[in-house]
């Protein structure tokens, strides 16, 4: 898509906001011994990480491990030797308020080194998934070869368990152990190595396990060093089920910080295993077998359209991360010119990988090219001109593909903006509440109710079953409001202030309330339910108030029966007091946790309809015989505005008059989820002389 002042040529050539290498540092250099590749795109990324206590500088460490979990992009992190118990490790971990951790205890009772805890960081997005956390005091040490038998067999025994019931899982830690040691014995002796010390290295090799050892371009990195001697002793091993979603693994260089003394290992993982996952656990909690079928005949234009344009804007992420990685090595090659001494073996040896990479580019976009740039094989033939050559090749093709970004961009922004106005506009005149939340940018949520995260400081956990989630929904809502003290059992229990307001109104003859419980007639139950609302969601039973609207004469009366049945005992039946609630989330993001909900109570719409004709009665007498004035003064159906008018301009006559401050509080309760003390509105009933068998009723309605 282009106008009459754009034109391709001139666009590609002089590119607006070109990336500035300049900015990018020695470090950033593809060719440095620090450099580690940014971690991959979608990607599950596990971590193992000795940092050898926290008892010292424990906040330093732990804001030097937030910054490499960022760095990284860290999914989960076993943090090991953290030397610090549960509620401490909790409270530090604080800092991290993108994470969940999950902490074991630190026990000495077997070893003076028995264990110094590990932690589990987890992101908040994945914390809500975890069913439970069990924790095991161990450690292999050198010295004890008996606690180091134990150590082993405990752990073969869990990972045993964990293959039996097919979960996808992964060890990984500081295991004390040197496995370039053990290969030679595991393919050369076997009948060794299933013995003693080798036995956990030749259970993980027997049975499919997979160490991705890192390939690093320094020999020299270790994940733990000591006297000169390098050793790889910190490892992640993945089972079988994960081999197909492994994608890379690497040590990364910390000795710089004053974090450890050891890498840590990092594995990078396909995150497409989550959700294939996931989807497979809720098949089973549901106990049933789900399958995915596309039924194109029903697939409406705006779904094509959406699926068009996510296609559209992978294709131009794609073009940008190629871009970024061009950028990359344009800004190495400006290095080696400024550095040319540096230049070594070893960047030849990188410079071929980068070859293949850059290659495939030139291939993907050949139509941007005039020509398809050609790249020399190795770095060392570019001394003579101080690869003069091969950076201004590099420097041109970053802007063409910088040019192409900007263009596909634009025509990518230009398309989406035409298809949501002419969806919009479609809506306007098929769909208007479509329309509305469009134009609004409102989104509606929903959340599905198959897990509950208790966020406990040492034992959090993860319901899934069923039985457990809805005892949870009822015990958390039922809590939701706090009772802050007991109220007293009798008025004379009240301060006097307030026996005075609950003390019954002298004003007020008991007689008045003769006709409240008198059985309704057939034409005010019908009116009462005409008045009722429709689309309102449906009661336990799945009876709606457009079902009691479309009831005929014989079943309308069968009702009735049962309403004035209610009415002259002054109760209602068992089963109108059981509600459906609905947690709706609150604008938050839901991670499994019912404090981020509000609650939506439905009942049964019968019962509704018994309340509203109640209170209707009691409401006609209220106003009739002026009950609620003073300070008690409440509007009532078919009142004016008048009183509340004349009630608030007395108050702020009489503030006035006084020179007092005055507040003035309103608040619609129509639809708002409260609490009221069953003591206080007894009290409360009591005031206006109501009978004791339509106050039982009210306080019935409440009451299991």
């Amino acid at each position: 898509m282009t106008d009459n002042n754009f034109t391709y040529d001139s666009f590609v050539q002089n590119p607006p906001n070109p990336v500035d290498i300049e900015n990018l540092s020695l470090h950033d250099s593809l060719f440095s011994s620090n450099f580690s590749p940014p971690p991959p795109l979608n990607s599950f990324n596990v971590s193992s990480f000795n940092i050898n206590g926290l008892k010292t500088h424990p906040q330093n460490k732990i804001e030097q491990l937030n910054n490499f979990f960022s760095l990284k992009r860290i999914s989960l992190d076993g943090v090991i030797d953290t030397y610090l118990p549960p509620k401490k490790m909790h409270f530090l971990s604080q800092r991290l308020s993108h994470y969940t951790v999950f902490t074991s205890s630190v026990d000495t009772s077997q070893h003076v080194r028995s264990s110094g805890g590990v932690s589990l960081f987890i992101e908040n997005s994945l914390a809500s998934h975890v069913y439970t956390f069990t924790s095991h005091s161990l450690y292999p040490p050198t010295s004890d070869q008996t606690l180091r038998d134990v150590t082993i067999d405990l752990l073969i025994q869990a990972l045993s368990e964990a293959k039996r019931l097919g979960f996808h899982h992964a060890i990984c830690g500081d295991f004390n152990m040197h496995l370039d040691q053990f290969y030679p014995i595991f393919f050369n002796q076997p009948q060794i190595a299933s013995k003693r010390i080798h036995r956990l290295f030749n259970f993980l090799l027997s049975n499919g396990y997979v160490n991705f050892t890192p390939i690093n371009y320094s020999d020299s990195l270790s994940t733990f060093q000591r006297a000169d001697i390098i050793t790889r002793i910190d490892h992640i091993w993945s089972c079988s089920l994960l081999k197909s979603f492994l994608l890379t693994s690497i040590i990364s260089d910390v000795s710089d910080s004053s974090l450890s003394d050891h890498n840590p290992v990092i594995t990078y993982f396909d995150s497409s295993f989550l959700h294939s996952s996931i989807k497979l656990a809720r098949t089973r909690q549901l106990k049933r077998r789900t399958r995915c079928i596309f039924s194109f005949d029903s697939v409406i234009p705006s779904i094509w359209a959406d699926f068009s344009s996510h296609i559209d804007s992978l294709y131009l992420e794609t073009l940008l991360q190629h871009y970024h990685f061009l950028n990359r090595v344009l800004h190495s090659i400006r290095l080696l010119r400024k550095y040319q001494h540096t230049l070594s073996s070893l960047h030849d040896h990188k410079w071929s990988g980068y070859l293949i990479r850059l290659n495939n580019i030139f291939q993907l976009y050949k139509s941007t090219f005039s020509t398809i740039p050609v790249l020399p094989l190795t770095l060392s033939s570019c001394r003579a001109d101080n690869f003069n050559q091969l950076f201004n090749i590099l420097s041109h093709t970053s802007k063409l593909l910088r040019g192409l970004h900007l263009l596909k961009e634009k025509e990518y922004q230009d398309s989406s903006i035409k298809a949501h106005i002419e969806h919009r506009d479609l809506n306007f005149n098929t769909d208007i509440s479509l329309f509305i939340s469009s134009t609004l940018s409102h989104s509606h949520r929903r959340i599905v109710l198959d897990r509950v995260f208790i966020n406990h400081p040492t034992a959090p956990q993860l319901l899934t079953d069923p039985k457990d989630i809805s005892d949870a929904v009822v015990d958390h809502f039922q809590h939701a409001v706090p009772i802050r003290s007991a109220p007293p059992s009798h008025i004379s229990a009240l301060p006097d202030r307030w026996r005075s307001e609950y003390s019954p109104i002298a004003t007020v003859s008991p007689s008045i309330y003769d006709s409240l419980l008198s059985p309704p007639s057939l034409d005010e139950w019908l009116a009462t339910v005409a008045s009722m609302l429709n689309g309102k969601a449906p009661s336990p039973s799945m009876i709606t108030y457009e079902m009691l609207k479309h009831l005929r004469p014989t079943t309308n009366s069968l009702l009735l029966l049962l309403i004035r049945r209610c009415f002259a005992l002054a109760d209602i039946p068992d089963l109108w007091r059981q509600a459906m609630v609905f947690p709706i989330p609150k604008p938050h993001e839901w991670r499994g946790q019912l404090k981020n909900t509000r609650p939506i109570t439905l009942l049964e719409v019968i019962q509704k309809s018994f309340v509203k004709l109640f209170y209707n009665q009691l409401s006609s007498i209220l106003a009739t015989h002026s009950v609620l004035t003073g300070g008690n003064f409440a509007g009532l159906p078919d009142g004016t505005c008048r009183d509340p008018i004349i009630i608030l301009e007395s108050i702020i006559h009489d503030a006035n008059l006084n020179n007092s401050p005055l507040w003035i509080l309103s608040q619609d309760i129509s639809k708002a989820f409260d609490s009221v003390n069953l003591t206080m509105l007894k009290f409360a009933l009591e005031c206006i002389c109501l009978p004791a068998s339509s106050i039982m009723l009210i306080l019935s309605l409440f009451m299991n």
